[in-house]
């Protein structure tokens, strides 16, 4: 049987130039301020500039290469400096969060470690798609489909916790 193309997400044109019509100036200005202050002899607070300039512009080379793509046995998170692909098997639990009018899904897998995708980079719509994709395959990975969510899941709650569903199972 073939496999399913996989589903990719990427940041809307227009998310992608409203960033760079901000973002591109705001990183001139902390140049340009960087500069001005190393030049009157301010090193430290010029190089918190630069710094944060750096930062700027990092945030910006990231929303305008971020690509989520989604298969039958993982998830890859990429960007123009690397990628991170994670095993659905390997998804412990997922959970909403967020501030501010921003709503973050949060992909955690093994002990520490986790994908954070954010509505200012995806779409509402995406981030629901690719939570209901996961959570489909990551319950099918561990082989609980049609149990019941853990906790009780809605838009409140904020998670799902495949760990604690999988010990509800053999419990």
């Amino acid at each position: 049987m073939p496999e399913k193309p996989p589903h990719t997400y990427s940041p809307g044109l227009s998310a992608r130039l409203v960033a760079a019509a901000f973002v591109v100036p705001g990183v001139a200005l902390f140049v340009w301020a960087a500069g001005a202050l190393i030049i009157q002899g301010h090193y430290v607070v010029g190089a918190a500039f630069a710094i944060a300039g750096a930062l700027a512009a990092t945030a910006l080379v990231w929303l305008q290469t971020l690509r989520v793509e989604i298969d039958e046995r993982s998830i890859t998170r990429a960007w123009l400096f690397g990628s991170t692909v994670v095993s659905v098997g390997d998804i412990t639990r997922l959970g909403w969060g967020g501030s501010r009018g921003t709503i973050t899904l949060t992909i955690k897998y093994g002990k520490k470690s986790f994908i954070q995708l954010p509505s200012n980079a995806l779409t509402r719509d995406d981030l629901r798609e690719i939570h209901d994709d996961v959570l489909a395959k990551a319950l099918a990975a561990h082989g609980l489909e049609g149990a019941p969510l853990r906790p009780l899941f809605s838009e409140l709650v904020g998670y799902v916790d495949i760990d604690e569903m999988k010990s509800m199972k053999h419990a």
